[in-house]
Order: C-alpha cells, then structure tokens, then sequence
C-alpha cells in the first residue's frame, strides 16, 4: 500500500477492500480509497469522484471520503504492520485503519465496532482497509495506529502543516510513539549511506522478500522477520527523487533507476 498527496487529495493506493461510511454493506473490493477535498467554488458537486479523475484513477474502484481540510493537517501512525489515517475535519474525526492481511468477511463488523472502541472518541467517520495479504490478522497494532492517529489528529485540529504528521510506534529505548523526521529520527543513520536520502521512511515496499535487498532473521520479540538494514535502494538520491515524481513505480523500476546512475 502507498499513500501520497496530489491535487489537493490524499491517496491510499494498492488496496484491495474496504468496509465502513458510505460502502456496502458488509464492505467492496477497491483499488483505491482518497479523503477528497470538497470543490469550495460548488461543495454540492461529487467531492470523491471529480478528486478520482483528477488523481487518474477508474473511480469504480476507488472510494473515498470528502473532507472540508487541508489534507496536509492529516496524521497517519504505524504500528508494526498496521498504518492509520486520520484527519480531524472540523467537528468530526476521520479514520482510516489499514492492514496487510485479509479481512474475514464475517469478521467486518466486529473489527469497525473494536476500531471505534479502541479510539479516544468515537470517529466520525470510519473505514477499514486491507490488501489481499494472507490470514493472521493481528488486531492488536491496528487498534493501537487507529487510537493513536485519532488522538494527534485531534491535538493537531488547527496546526498548519505542508505534509501529513508520520508516527511509528518505537521500541528504541522503550516502546513508545515517535515523530519521525530526518533530525530526530533515533534510527539514524539506519543504513549508513553518506548523503542518505530518508524521503520514504518507513520503506512502501516493506517487507519485500527480495534476496537482493534482504533477509529474513528470526527476531527475539516477534518469529521471522524480513531484515533490510543492508538495503540502501530509497536512499540514493536518484530513487528517492524517481519515487517522489512517481510514487506508484515498482521495486523493479526503481532498481533500474539505482542500476543507471
């Protein structure tokens, strides 16, 4: 899954469902999923479909949810494999929780209903999301990203900001929530590259299985998991740069770009 900002809208793509406000019952099989601005020069026009076409997207597979902010005010938290959005849009606060496994059909309502519970206060409006990843959902990093991306939206209502707040929850020093920029981030430097470029933390296309890149390590905490502190690809200036015009390219198109530098 990426996320990126163009247009004005935030764009959550590489989806594969969702289930909440405004979708079917029992959820629908999407592509896409933006927080669409509303047109102020006609807020009665189709908010979500006219930000899709802008985007480039075949609005039948995208949804969305219009909002009336600056997307930029947007928080979006991650917690283990779990990534959360949130927006506080004047009196309401938008979620959207995501997950990299399958979502059991049967389990959807139970898994908004714990969402909901989970956050500081209710969500004014509510989506899941998730990939077409396997089974093994793992409730737990999901409710923690969706409370924890309600709670700084909400302490973030009227700050201005020029790109959506990045938090990853931390287990340097003590598990605990951190803002990452490149000047306080307490990995750094994660991989030890002279002039590394850090403009995609936490790496889109974790984990990625490719030998090349990485491996997969039994950890202490937590079984096997995929280590890539060998890889510097998103750090070279020339990717991060490629990744930045195109945030939808491939692993394989940004090796080819590493290869030709």
């Amino acid at each position: 899954m990426r996320y990126y900002t163009k247009e004005g809208a935030l764009l959550l793509r590489g989806l594969a469902f969702a289930a909440g406000t405004d979708l079917p019952p029992g959820g629908a099989a999407v592509r896409s999923f933006l927080f669409a601005p509303v047109p102020p020069a006609c807020p009665a026009m189709p908010a979500v479909e006219l930000a899709a076409r802008r985007a480039g997207l075949d609005s039948a597979s995208t949804a969305g949810l219009p909002v009336s902010v600056d997307v930029n005010r947007a928080v979006v938290t991650q917690y283990d494999g779990a990534i959360a959005f949130a927006l506080a849009d004047r009196d309401r606060v938008i979620l959207v929780a995501w997950t990299p496994f399958s979502v059991p059909p049967g389990e959807v309502g139970t898994l908004l209903e714990g969402l909901r519970r989970s956050c500081p206060v209710p969500p004014g409006a509510l989506v899941l999301a998730s990939d077409a990843g396997g089974p093994g959902l793992c409730t737990g990093p999901l409710f923690e990203a969706g409370a924890a991306a309600v709670a700084e939206a909400l302490a973030r209502r009227d700050r201005a900001a020029t790109a959506p707040a990045f938090l990853i929850y931390s287990r340097f020093g003590g598990g605990h929530w951190v803002e990452w920029s490149p000047e306080a981030c307490p990995y750094y430097p994660c991989h030890h590259l002279e002039g590394q470029r850090c403009d995609h933390c936490y790496c889109p296309f974790y984990p990625c299985r490719d030998p090349s890149l990485g491996d997969e390590v039994v950890s202490s905490t937590s079984g096997a998991v995929w280590n890539c502190s060998r890889c510097t690809l998103l750090h070279l200036p020339v990717v991060a740069d490629h990744l930045n015009r195109n945030p939808m390219a491939s692993l394989a198109e940004l090796k080819r770009v590493a290869s030709r530098r």
